[in-house]
């Protein structure tokens, strides 16, 4: 048990960490490079994601297509004693969007992958008189399909709503060499696949008090779970007993209680096209169950973020944001800037992000992330 422990610590903290954070990574069209703010956000692809209520504040009759990614990115984890540097560079779309208007309101479909890990490195870790050495690859995904609908009620108040099938999936593989006393006593390999699958609806409301100021209310639940299993294998070969291998494989419901997320957001059109946006979005406690039935409670935290977006010139415009959490045992910070090329109602946004998750305690890995970003919104 001990060695299965040391050799799972870290992975199951980035796990964790992925399924508790709505928004760890930049995602959406131009909230990705405004620090995730865009609650109070209107006529963005985005809205299917912070606030459908936007799309009802939309003044165009034109049906516009979205799709948005990151190239060139990069994650990495170290602490005081491991340093898991990867060179792994990977493609990740974060949002591709169809827009239509109705004489009813403005409707959207969208597929999103707001989240997105791969990790891999070697691990040194010491307990009592045995030493591991583990090579560990983790993926993780979450993906966001579904529809949104958006009306305005008045020129001062609009609604929205958006439903649809979110789905989670974390594999790792680890091979772990244990020695003791110079010499090799074990190899261990396991691999987990962990599936989670449920329906998801995020509502919404924008308000307009004054002209140049946009209050946005919202919050996503998960009212249904569909699906919730892993699958826990382990294969052990002791040196001392050559031609016997020792496997296990467990299964399990990992999920026991999902979170919930509420976000209040403000939009402020200032002087010489400064539009600045401030969210402040909490969200619940949840829990997860491991392959030992042991449940592990995640803190309820709040996420603060800012961006901004100078419009004062007609074909080009900068933006970038800043978000901040703080839990227990870390703080996160998450960066980003951009340029958008503008031609018309169409769009071409460039930038990059760079997020860091720094521990507040020695044993606890840091976590750093950076890419480069794209999005287009083509008008119709």
């Amino acid at each position: 048990m001990f060695l299965k422990v040391v050799l799972f610590t870290w992975v199951a903290s980035v796990a964790s960490s992925a399924f508790a954070i709505y928004f760890p990574l930049p995602a959406g069209h131009c909230e990705a490079f405004m620090g995730n703010a865009g609650g109070a956000m209107e006529s963005s692809p985005g809205n299917a994601l912070y606030n459908p209520a936007g799309l009802g504040f939309r003044s165009t009759n034109k049906l516009s297509l979205s799709v948005s990614g990151t190239a060139l990115t990069s994650h990495q984890m170290k602490n005081s004693s491991s340093d898991l540097s990867p060179s792994d560079y990977s493609v990740r779309p974060l949002l591709a969007s169809g827009i239509y208007p109705t004489e009813w309101g403005t409707g959207a479909v969208f597929v999103a992958s707001p989240m997105m890990l791969s990790l891999d490195g070697l691990l040194n870790t010491q307990g009592g008189s045995y030493n591991s050495s583990t090579l560990t690859s983790l993926d993780s995904q979450l993906l966001k399909v579904g529809a949104a609908f958006g009306a305005a009620i008045n020129d001062s108040i609009s609604w929205g709503i958006s439903s649809g099938l979110q789905l989670g999936d974390s594999r790792t593989h680890s091979y772990n060499k244990v020695s003791t006393g110079g010499n090799l006593y074990a190899t261990i390999f396991t691999e987990t696949e962990n599936k989670n699958k449920g329906l998801f609806i995020l509502p919404g409301i924008q308000i307009k008090p004054v002209a140049n100021w946009t209050l946005g209310l919202s919050a996503q639940f998960i009212p249904v779970m569909l699906e919730s299993k892993a699958v826990d294998y382990t294969a052990v070969h002791y040196v001392a007993t050559p031609n016997t291998v020792n496997e296990e494989t467990v299964s399990y419901e990992p999920v026991k209680q999902s979170p919930y997320y509420l976000r209040l957001a403000n939009g402020f059109n200032l002087l010489a096209g400064n539009d600045v946006f401030v969210d402040v979005t909490y969200t619940s406690e949840s829990s997860l169950r491991d392959a030992e039935g042991v449940v592990e409670n995640e803190e309820s935290f709040v996420v603060y973020s800012v961006g901004w977006r100078n419009k004062s010139f007609e074909s080009w415009q900068p933006m970038a944001g800043y978000s901040h959490t703080s839990i227990n045992n870390s703080t996160n910070h998450l960066t980003s800037a951009g340029v958008a090329i503008v031609r018309g109602r169409s769009e071409l946004i460039l930038g990059g992000y760079y997020m860091a998750s720094v521990p507040n305690e020695d044993n606890v890995f840091e976590y750093s992330s950076y890419g480069f970003m794209f999005s287009s919104n083509v008008a119709y």
